[in-house]
């Protein structure tokens, strides 16, 4: 016993010894959309919100860049009917979704909603942050398709609309171009 525990604690220790020091990392939490492009133009940002596949990540490899959280920006999130059709804010969770008053026409992305990992991720992860990762296992992509979804992007220099087809261009790949939200 006593044997064991002694080779449990060289082995402890040796994992310690292997960690990396954290890098640091510029973290940027705007209040506003305007605050938001403004830092989104300076180039080289991570936009994150609910950081459900970023942090993991950093598991094999450390933070890239300067981050941008957007989960300050009130104005991302959410449900809205405008006209015939539904916005579904950036930062919009999963849950949100499950929650929202939507038409049965939404019902499969209320199903892919809770799909999406364990509840807690389900309260943090974005409907935004599954499309911008572009992996073909994203549990939104498929039902926003069948519903002709579209993707709203800003900047600076304006706003423009991609069909969602369009948007993810391949495997973790988007038309999001440098300075977009």
């Amino acid at each position: 016993m006593i044997d064991s525990i002694a080779r449990w604690r060289h082995y402890f220790i040796r994992i310690r010894t292997n960690l990396k020091a954290p890098a640091q990392v510029d973290y940027f939490r705007p209040n506003s959309l305007a605050e938001a492009l403004m830092f989104a133009e300076r180039g080289g940002m991570r936009i994150a919100a609910g950081c459900t596949d970023l942090f993991p990540a950093t598991q094999q490899q450390r933070l890239p860049g300067p981050i941008l959280d957007i989960t300050g920006i009130q104005a991302l999130r959410g449900v809205s009917r405008t006209g015939n059709s539904y916005r579904i804010g950036a930062t919009t969770t999963w849950t949100d979704i499950v929650r929202a008053d939507l038409p049965p026409a939404f019902d499969a992305l209320k199903q892919a909603a809770l799909e999406v990992g364990a509840v807690q991720i389900q309260n943090s992860g974005t409907v935004a942050g599954n499309l911008c990762n572009a992996s073909p296992a994203a549990d939104g992509v498929p039902p926003l398709l069948a519903l002709d979804a579209s993707v709203e992007l800003q900047s600076n220099r304006g706003v423009r609309s991609l069909p969602l087809g369009d948007f993810l261009t391949g495997v973790r790949q988007t038309a999001l171009q440098p300075g977009e939200i």
